[in-house]
């Protein structure tokens, strides 16, 4: 057993090695920096909480209904990433407002946009994120579950420069002081499950559509239906062909693991030992910046607070 876990162990610094070259030191300096127009809309999640949705529904909501794209991020760029797959992030987009995608820490995103944050239980982020680097950044069975989760995604606390990325638990920590302002719109993945009608009115109304025929639209092709059916347009595989090389693996890797899944019903998969430690990292990090002892009582105080 000593044996596996040092494997696994292995393998996982070789995986970090290789994730640490994902986007290039110039492209993130230039998207940290860029020129943001007052009407650009960042879609602001940590990886897995939703961010693919969103950027659908923003889209759709846009143009009324338009899936005239190879990939979503060529028409809702992923601002990380941009330059590194030929992007310009202060061009134009194929109509206003323009919209980026960002895994950025608050202190880390351009200002003067306006910004929808999107939080997920860290449980189901946890597991979303784990089957994500699966199949791409090491083979099915080579790192468990919990090697994955205790060695390497707890392990992410605070960004130690533009290049590496906040927890998921800190991601929600750094906007959370912002959340009532007009600039910032919060929404909890699970109520875009709950209710997509009222989330995806809510996000309508935010970036200034008003057309009821496209947000008709948009709600017909955000489904998780309509998505899985179109999940060539949700893998990022450009970015992958175009990052895997430079990451030291095969151009093809991961190009078959695709965004569109059933989130959530899964917790099972995580030991007693993961659930506590996400608890008790919460505790740390979100409790004294939220007020509330778990992500779920902290989701109820707010879903009490806009009945009011």
């Amino acid at each position: 057993m000593a044996d596996q876990l040092e494997k696994e162990r292995s393998a996982l610094a070789a995986m970090q090695e290789r994730s640490s070259r994902f986007a290039s030191s110039g492209g993130l300096e230039r998207a940290a920096n860029m020129k943001v127009e007052a009407s650009d809309v960042f879609i602001s999640t940590a990886a897995k909480a939703g961010t693919t949705w969103m950027q659908q529904i923003c889209h759709q909501l846009r143009t009324g209904g338009n899936m005239d794209f190879e990939e979503i991020c060529d028409v809702v760029p992923f601002l990380e990433s941009a330059e590194d797959t030929g992007i310009d992030v202060e061009g134009g987009q194929c109509c206003k407002p323009r919209i980026f995608k960002t895994h950025f820490w608050e202190p880390y995103t351009p200002k003067g946009g306006k910004y929808i944050v999107v939080a997920r239980h860290p449980y189901d982020v946890a597991i979303s994120f784990f089957k994500f680097f699966e199949g791409w950044f090491f083979q099915a069975g080579e790192i468990s579950i919990d090697v994955f989760l205790l060695d390497f995604w707890l392990k992410r606390g605070v960004p130690k420069d533009i290049s590496d990325n906040a927890s998921s638990l800190h991601h929600m920590a750094s906007w959370w002081p912002r959340h009532a302002e007009p600039n910032v719109l919060w929404v909890f993945y699970e109520d875009m499950k709950d209710n997509m009608e009222k989330e995806v009115r809510r996000v309508a109304d935010f970036i200034g559509v008003n057309d009821e025929q496209k947000i008709t639209q948009a709600l017909e092709m955000s489904t998780f239906d309509f998505m899985k059916a179109h999940r060539d347009h949700f893998g990022e595989v450009r970015l992958k062909r175009m990052r895997n090389v430079a990451m030291g693996m095969a151009a093809d890797a991961g190009a078959d693991n695709y965004k569109v899944r059933v989130g959530g019903g899964q917790k099972h998969l995580l030991s007693d030992a993961v659930k506590a430690a996400i608890d008790e990292k919460w505790r740390t990090v979100c409790q004294p910046v939220m007020g509330a002892t778990s992500y779920d009582e902290w989701r109820e105080a707010w879903k009490a607070k806009q009945a009011k």
